[in-house]
Formats: structure tokens, C-alpha cells, sequence
């Protein structure tokens, strides 16, 4: 009661201080005199309502009293009275019948605007709300006062300069957040409801050629994303897709359709492509990779995935509304004939209409749309390439291929004893030229390839107890097909964990794989003595036939313990080179499942074998790799792709081969030359060749992603020019996606810090480069969310909590890891910034934070909490060039109370500045 009394005390001389002021026709220099006397020090006239007994007193009669609100016009100059106050006050104003005064107060406001602002904290988030009510005020004035022309233009013009300043369009939306329930749902607040109302009521009374309809319009609609961020418009053809898919597709060739849409999805948001060019993006870098590989190995691979795969991510991506999207891409493709002439003289036919075939069939184009584009293309001169001869076509192969692997499958899908010697046949036709390479390569791409190897499982063991001849070479076959398919794609990508057939125990027991290393003399543990010698006796005597009856799963198991007896007995001198010789010339005679078991185990004992004594294990390798000198062709067939299997056995194991080859996983060249190497030409041409993908693949494996994160930085550094540093940025975030999740936490945790914290290198870091390296760092952080968050739910483990104190470190989720990291490196740059220099770090934070906020994905809202508020706010005051108000806005949550605070904060600052960098160039 007695701070009340006080209070009204004040008012009542504060309003006959004003009655004094105009009976003596005080100026306003000698108003702020004079007020001086009655308000005490420090304490603002709002307390005491001074700006609304001043407009009480300026619109007593029938026109504005203008001594008086020169009066209140020198008290928001001096300070007395906020903004925010006389805002509110003004919109209360409802005798709109005094049109005098309401133009009064029109001009008054309009004077008011250039400079509205706060500068007390508790101004802040009153500002908004005031804000928002004088726009409510206006759109009184437009409806209640139609007859009078001159306030309806006017009222425009101020409604427009509101709708048209970023501050007061964030203020708007800001007080249209400004209450919330307890759980997360946001209630609009009254004020805001009657503003969208007023707008609809008076947007029926315009028409469409009236300018005020836009504003009008605005208003009522308005939220966050009317204010936009800038998107940066990047050139065509760029450099991410392509590199992505060469990257993703040497590590896991059978990707699911789903996984790619999402990923090439989180790269569209990423980069604000439209849906043509994402589309375009995938085809051309499809392609490219597939030219890249010619007249090699993986061109099947590529091929399938180019012309079988890609349609099916496109039907994910666009589904069945979208074609004119799929059809400007192609029509996007056409401007890079270059690729499509390539091509088309590659493979003698045209790339692109088998292409569009596909997509025809899959409802993506119609016959009329895939004609009109097969027209357009023009059609290429005669091209000559000096590489290899003309293909038959990898399209019409991959095709034909298609049809082939359902036959296959639905052939292996009957009974074993019904089509025998019928199946024995087809898979000898299979394993003739590249038709092996092309089904398994169909098979990857259309997720047939488990079924495939199931089926083939089920027919070796059902002949693996010999009989005839044709019973074991079945047997046969299917091991060999099925040894290599597993060591291309993995046992974990093929085979069931828990598998009890022959073919899945060998593996798991056996089969040599790079970072699966087995145990020489656990594999001889398998065997029986009885057996091995029984075997060996047989091969010592130059037999390569077996008895009716035997059983495949007794040899296969002792072959081992064969190879490690004649391995002894060669070094104790007990058998001759031609006893050796003899002995595997019999263990390959007819099988060729008998020679990868030999190899099998060499490989094993090569790799603890002690570099002395490698030379005669290795030669027996060799001898088992000699050519094979049958007449009969289809175990010439099945030879050739066992000695595939077995060259690639010894590259597992580092081994030290007698012919080049290009795939070591250790180079006699130092890693930094192989990378720099393959980074030079991928930042030069804008893509990324299949050898280089591998290359990276390997030295990820050799030395680690925090060395791969750092190397590449270091190339991105000594880029100079912004084409340049965006293509690189790109192909690193491709390059990163070798593993994603890793090089992002080391890139957080390690390599940034200790680029920017080094006083040598942070300052060698000037423009552009600071700006890319930001932009990378904010893609890869979303990058790996939304890979971890992708793990999490394919594992069905709930989502990330935030650890308690005192937990423990292993039981931390991998996206806290992630915030963990950033919100550790952001909070090394807070308290760089609170010592007061301008230095490198300062300005990486801030593009880094505003990186994070431009990305158009959306999960933003997971990580801008990270940042801390006070890095921010410290940031806009060190550097507020840098920052906008949709930035800000886009920045906080205003969803939550303590967001809302920092916002209004945030955007008084700017403002603030804003003002006085108005003012000082004014004054110049």
C-alpha cells in the first residue's frame, strides 16, 4: 500500500508538472529540465506512466496538442520513457471520430519508427508485443475510418514500413510466440488471433490490384520462415553427388534403395537443390561413374546401378506426381552432352534412352514424354576414343541381365533332383564371360543377391556327398560362385550369422578375410589326422579323382592339415620342388573348391609366418595360381574365377604379388602423397574416380579418420578461391561419408581445435577459407545426425538422452557425443570472444553458427540448442556486420521461454546497432 501511494504521489506531480509545463509553454529543452526534478535518478517514467499522462494531455481537444507531444518526443530522445511504452500507449488510442488527432498521432508515429528500439533489459519482451498491438491499431484506423482518405493513405504507408523492416517483422513474430502450455504446444496469444481476424476482415474489402492487399496479407500471416535466408546459388554440374555415390558404393555396393533416397534428401536440404536438380545430380553422376569404370571389372557394377538402380531411387525421391520434375532433370542432363556423346560411342548405343526406357516402366515418364527428350537430344558426331574397342553395350548387357537373374532364381527355386543336370548346365553358362559379373551386379542393385546366394547355399548342400560326376561338380560350382561372392560383398552382407550349412561353417572357420584374420593352427584343430593322411597319400600319388560317395565337408576341412604337411616336410628337405609340384597339381586337378581351401590356409600361416621362411608357402600359392591346362570348358570357366578368388586372398593378407596391381592396401607411397594426389585431380575436374574411392577406403583403414579429416582440411587451406574451395568442400563432405560419424568427431574435437588454436596456422587462415571450413564443419554435423539417428532407429534403441553427472562414459548415445563435441568446441570460442580481440576464431565461430542456422534440413531444432547463448550474444556484439535479423530469428527457439528472452535481446542489439551505424554515416 505504501508503494502504491508513492507511486500515485509521483503521477499526480507528474501530471501538474505537464499542466505547468503548457500553461508557461515550457520548450522541450526546458521540459527535460524540469522532469528531472520529479522522476528520481535512474529509474525510468515508465514506472510512474509518464508517457500515457502525456498522450492523455496531448489529446484532450479535438486536434493534438503538438507543445505537449514535443514534450513526450524529448522525453523518448533523453530516455525517460521506452519505446515500448509509448508504443502501447498509442495503440490504445480508440476515439478514431477525432480525425485530427488520430493524424496527429499518425505523424507522430511516423516520426517514432526510424528509431524505435530498447535499451534496458526489461523493455525487451515488452517491445514485441508493443509492436505487434500498434500494427493492430493501424488496421483499426484502415477499417473504421474509411470515409477520410488522407488517414487511410497514411495508415498505409506506416503499415507498410512495419511489414517491410526485418526488426519489426521479427518483433511481430516474436509476440506471436509469446505464450506457451506447459508441454510444448504453442497457444497463440489473443492479441495475435484479433490481428489475423482484423486482416481477414479487411482483406475481403480489397481488391487485387490494391497494394495493401500484400501487407495486409502479410500480417496475418505472418511467421519465422517469412523472413528467408539467403540461399547460395551454386553452378551446374556440382561436386557432391558423384563423389558421394563413388565413396558410399565401394564400401557397400548393395545399398538399399530407401537409405540412398534419404541420404540424397538430407543433400538436397543441405544444398537448396530443387528437386531437377537433385534428380539430374544422381543421373549424371551415375553415369560418370559408370564411364569412369570402363572396360573394367566394375563397369557392371556401375552399370546396374546406373540403369536399374537409379530409376528406383528416383521413383523413392519423386513418386508417381512428380514427372515434369524428372523430366526437366534429363532435360538438365542434356546440357552436359559431352558425358551422353562419351557414352553413347562407348557402349554403341544410346545411354540415355535405355534410361528413360526404364524410367517409362516404372510410370516415372510416359512413351510421349521419353520420345519428345530422346528427339531432343542431338545426335553426337563420330567420336573415335583412343581407349579400348567399342563394348556390346553395358545397357542392352545390364538389361538382359535383369531377365536373366529372375529366370536363375526361379530355376533354383525347384527341386535339386527334378533339374540336376538342367541346372548344371545354366551354371556353366553363367560363369562364361561377364555373365557371372552382370548377374551379381543386377543381383546387388535389386536386393536379390541374399536370395541368390540362399538358393545357391541350399543346392551345395545338397551335393555334398559326392556321387556322380555331375553331383560333384555341382558342389563344385556353387562353392566357387558362392567363395566369391562373399569375398566381394562381405559374409556379413550374404550370410545368415548363425547359418549351419557346409559352405557358412567354412567360412566362418576358414575363409581368409582382410580384417577377419584366422588362426593357421586353429584351422588345423578341424581336421582328422586319419583324414589328412589318408589325402595325403591320395595327392602324393598324383590322383585327382575321388571315390563315389566322398564327402565334400571330411576333404575341404582336412585340406589344411594336407597343406601344412607338405609345407613342413618341403622345409625339413623331406620332399623335392617336384614332389610339391606333384602333390598340387593333384589338389586342382578337378576341384576347385580343393585348391581355395589349400589357399585358404597358406594365407593364413603366410600371415604369422616369419618373413624368412615365406618363400615356400608362397610359391605354393603360385603353383596352385598355374595355369590350368583341362580341355573342358566349363572348368576352364570355373579355374579362372578361382584364381580370381585366391589373387585376392593374397591382397588381403598384404602379400607381396608377382604382377601389379592397383588395389594395395599398402602403397610404397606415403599416404599424404596418395591423398594429395587423388585430391588434386578430383578438385580439378570436379569428380571423383573409382580408384580413388578405394584409395580412401584404405586409408581410412590405415590410418584413421582423425588423420583423413586433418589431411583433407589442410588441402581445403591452401585453396584461394571461392569455385574452388565450394567444389572442395563438397568433395570433402563426400569423402567424409567413408565414415561419417568418425571424422565428424574427430573434426570437432581434434582437428579444429587445433588448426584454430595453433597462433602458427589460425592466423594463416584468412577469407575464403574460414567461411568454407565453416560450411563444412556445419555440413558434416548434420550429415552425421542424421547417420546416427539412422543407426539408432534401425537398431530400435530409444533416442539419445543427455547423461547425468556421474554416468557412465559407455553408455553415452552417439548423437550426445555429437552435440557433446560441438557444444565443447563452441564454448573454446566463447572464451576467445570474452577477451575482446577480433581474431580468426571469433570469426569462424560466427560463420560456423551461422552455417548451422542456414541449413535448410530439419533437424536444426537438435542442434542450435547446442549453441550457447552467451557465445551468441557475445558474437553480435564483437561482430554484427556478420549477423541478420532472420538469423537471429531462425536462431533462437521461440518456443520456450528462455529462446524468446534471447531473441529480444538479440535483436535490440542489432537494432541498436543498426541505428547508430545509420547515424554515423548520416553525420559524414
Amino acid at each position: 500500500m505504501v508503494m502504491e501511494s508513492k507511486t500515485t504521489s509521483k503521477t499526480s506531480c507528474l501530471k501538474a508538472l505537464l499542466l505547468r509545463a503548457w500553461r508557461e509553454r515550457w520548450t522541450d529543452v526546458q521540459w527535460g529540465i524540469n522532469i528531472k526534478t520529479v522522476l528520481p535518478r535512474g529509474v525510468s517514467g515508465d514506472v510512474y506512466n509518464l508517457a500515457d499522462c502525456i498522450l492523455q494531455q496531448a489529446v484532450v481537444g479535438a486536434g493534438a496538442n503538438q507543445l505537449v507531444l514535443s514534450y513526450l518526443r524529448h522525453s523518448l530522445s533523453a530516455q525517460l520513457v521506452s519505446h515500448a511504452a509509448v508504443l502501447q500507449r498509442l495503440s490504445k488510442y480508440n476515439q478514431l471520430s477525432k480525425v485530427h488527432c488520430v493524424m496527429s498521432l499518425l505523424e507522430f508515429l511516423e516520426g517514432m519508427l526510424p528509431g524505435v528500439t530498447c535499451c534496458g533489459k526489461p523493455e525487451e519482451t515488452v517491445l514485441a508485443t508493443a509492436v505487434l498491438s500498434i500494427a493492430l491499431w493501424l488496421l483499426n484506423i484502415l477499417q473504421q475510418c474509411q470515409t477520410t482518405p488522407a488517414l487511410i493513405h497514411k495508415t498505409a504507408e506506416l503499415l507498410k514500413v512495419l511489414l517491410e523492416d526485418d526488426f519489426y517483422v521479427s518483433m511481430m513474430c516474436l509476440a506471436k510466440y509469446n505464450n506457451d502450455t506447459g508441454s510444448n504446444k504453442v497457444v497463440v496469444t489473443e492479441l495475435f488471433n484479433e490481428t489475423s481476424r482484423k486482416c481477414i476482415e479487411i482483406e475481403a474489402t480489397l481488391t487485387e490490384t490494391d497494394e495493401l492487399l500484400k501487407y495486409v496479407r502479410k500480417l496475418g500471416n505472418i511467421d519465422i520462415n517469412m523472413l528467408c535466408l539467403p540461399v547460395d546459388s551454386e553452378k551446374w554440374p556440382g561436386s557432391l553427388i558423384q563423389p558421394w555415390l563413388e565413396v558410399t558404393l565401394v564400401g557397400n555396393p548393395g545399398g538399399s534403395t530407401a537409405v540412398l533416397a534419404k541420404q540424397l534428401q538430407i543433400f538436397q536440404r543441405l544444398k537448396g537443390f530443387s528437386d531437377a536438380r537433385l534428380y539430374a545430380e544422381l543421373m549424371r553422376g551415375s553415369l560418370l561413374a559408370l564411364y569412369n569404370v570402363s572396360q573394367t571389372s566394375h563397369e557392371s557394377q556401375w552399370g546396374a546401378f546406373a540403369f536399374l538402380k537409379v530409376p528406383h531411387i528416383l521413383f523413392k525421391l519423386a513418386g508417381k506426381s512428380d514427372s515434369m520434375s524428372v523430366v526437366n532433370a534429363v532435360e538438365l542432363m542434356l546440357q552436359h552432352t559431352p558425358l551422353l556423346d562419351a557414352m553413347d560411342a562407348n557402349s554403341s548405343c544410346s545411354s540415355l534412352k535405355y534410361l528413360l526406357d526404364e524410367l517409362a516402366k516404372i510410370r516415372l515418364l510416359s512413351e510421349a514424354q521419353v520420345k519428345h527428350l530422346v528427339e531432343k537430344k542431338k545426335a553426337p558426331p563420330s567420336v573415335k576414343l583412343d581407349t579400348a574397342p567399342a563394348s556390346t553395350g553395358i545397357p542392352k548387357a545390364i538389361i538382359f541381365a535383369e531377365s536373366t537373374i529372375d529366370g536363375i532364381l526361379k530355376t533354383l527355386s525347384t527341386d535339386y533332383h527334378k533339374i540336376q543336370d538342367a541346372l548344371l548346365g545354366m551354371l556353366h553358362q553363367v560363369l562364361t564371360g561377364k555373365s557371372f559379373e552382370l548377374i551379381l551386379a543386377v543381383a546387388t542393385v535389386k536386393g536379390q543377391l541374399r536370395t541368390l546366394v540362399n538358393r545357391l547355399i541350399r543346392f551345395n548342400e545338397c551335393s555334398k556327398f559326392g556321387g556322380d560326376k555331375a553331383k560333384s561338380q555341382l558342389f563344385d560350382i556353387t562353392f566357387v560362385m558362392l567363395m566369391a561372392i562373399v569375398q566381394n560383398y562381405g559374409a556379413a552382407a550374404v550370410l545368415d550369422l548363425d547359418g549351419t550349412s557346409l559352405f557358412e561353417q567354412w567360412v566362418r572357420s576358414c575363409m581368409v578375410e582382410r580384417q577377419k584374420p584366422k588362426a593357421p593352427e586353429q584351422l588345423l584343430r578341424l581336421g582328422d589326422p586319419t583324414v589328412v593322411d589318408s589325402l595325403l597319400q591320395q595327392f602324393n600319388a598324383g590322383e585327382a579323382d575321388f571315390k563315389p560317395g566322398v564327402n565334400w565337408q571330411d576333404v575341404l576341412f582336412n585340406v589344411a592339415g594336407v597343406m601344412h604337411e607338405v609345407v613342413v616336410a618341403w622345409e625339413q628337405g623331406a620332399l623335392l620342388p617336384s614332389d610339391v609340384k606333384r602333390i598340387l597339381d593333384a589338389v586342382r586337378g578337378r576341384m576347385c573348391c580343393l585348391p581355395l581351401a589349400a589357399a585358404a590356409w597358406l594365407c593364413a600361416y603366410m600371415r604369422t609366418a616369419p618373413q624368412d621362411t615365406l618363400l615356400k608357402p608362397v610359391n605354393m600359392v603360385q603353383q596352385l595360381l598355374a595355369n590350368s591346362m583341362t580341355e573342358d570348358d566349363s572348368l576352364r570357366d570355373r579355374w579362372q574365377l578361382t584364381c580370381e578368388i585366391i589373387r585376392k586372398m593374397q591382397r588381403d593378407v598384404q602379400l607381396p604379388l608377382p604382377t601389379k596391381s592397383t588395389h594395395h592396401l599398402v602403397s610404397r607411397q606415403p599416404a599424404t602423397e596418395q591423398l594429395h594426389s587423388a585430391w588434386s585431380k578430383a578438385v580439378l575436374r570436379g569428380w571423383l574416380d573409382h580408384n580413388s574411392a578405394r584409395m580412401l577406403h584404405c586409408l581410412l583403414d590405415t590410418a584413421g579418420p582423425r588423420w583423413l579429416v586433418s589431411s583433407v582440411v589442410q588441402e581445403i587451406l591452401k585453396l584461394k578461391y571461392r569455385d574452388q574451395l565450394q567444389r572442395a568442400v563438397d568433395l570433402a563432405l563426400a569423402v567424409f561419408h567413408v565414415d561419417i560419424e568418425g571424422c565428424t568427431l574427430e573434426m570437432l574435437s581434434h582437428v579444429l581445435p587445433h588448426l584454430l588454436y595453433n597462433d602458427l596456422l589460425a592466423y594463416s587462415i584468412m577469407e575464403p577459407q574460414l567461411d568454407a571450413l565453416a560450411s563444412l564443419t556445419s555440413y558434416c554435423v548434420y550429415a552425421s545426425w542424421h547417420a546416427v539417428s539412422k543407426e539408432e532407429s534401425d537398431s530400435g534403441e530409444p533416442a539419445a538422452k543427455i547423461p547425468r553427472f556421474g554416468d557412465a562414459l559407455d553408455e553415452v548415445k552417439p548423437q550426445e557425443k555429437l552435440i557433446s563435441a560441438l557444444r565443447h568446441l563452441l564454448n573454446m570460442f566463447e572464451g576467445g570472444i570474452q577477451e575482446g580481440s577480433i581474431t580468426p576464431q571469433i570469426y569462424f565461430a560466427v560463420y560456423l553458427i551461422r552455417a548451422l542456422v542456414e541449413a535448410r534440413t530439419n533437424t536444426t531444432s537438435m542442434i542450435l540448442p547446442a549453441l550457447p547463448p552467451a557465445l551468441i550474444s557475445d558474437a553480435l556484439k564483437t561482430l554484427p556486420r556478420l549477423f541478420s535479423y532472420p538469423l537471429l530469428l531462425h536462431l533462437h527457439d521461440v518456443c520456450t521461454s528462455s529462446g524468446r528472452i534471447n531473441l529480444a535481446k538479440d535483436l535490440c542489439v542489432l537494432r541498436n546497432y543498426h541505428l547508430r551505424d545509420t547515424s554515423s554515416s548520416s553525420n559524414n
